[in-house]
């Protein structure tokens, strides 16, 4: 956790929206360190533990998705799409695309050959 996240996350633990925006934060860190691991550890504070949430299990599926879980990933997209209130179609959007980018993910994964060290390369 950074030292801001650190300093204010109980008092975040109590505000929903200010949870959701270090959701968002960390989602968009691409490059922070242990940033996939900390997202996760904070959509399972109370404060976002009010019941099933579109939003948060999109994120937590993009957080997943960076740590090469796609399994997970996907059930947890499904699960936002199962919350989803009818009509609510940007956020079906993302949901969708997410979706397709893990299955992608998890498709290259299981094909991909294996690799072989420089001294057992087939000839």
């Amino acid at each position: 956790m950074t030292p801001l996240m650190h300093r204010h996350g109980h008092a975040a633990a109590l505000h929903t929206k200010t949870m959701h925006m270090l959701l968002h934060g960390l989602l968009l860190g691409q490059d922070l360190d242990q940033g996939a691991e900390r997202l996760l550890a904070l959509s399972s504070r109370p404060a976002l533990a009010t019941g099933p949430d579109p939003i948060v299990l999109f994120r937590v599926a993009g957080a997943l998705h960076r740590l090469g879980r796609y399994g997970e990933g996907l059930g947890a997209i499904g699960r936002a799409i199962d919350c989803l209130p009818p009509g609510d179609t940007s956020v079906h959007a993302d949901l969708v695309r997410e979706r397709s980018l893990l299955c992608a993910a998890r498709d290259l994964q299981q094909h991909r050959p294996p690799t072989h060290p420089p001294s057992e390369v087939p000839s």
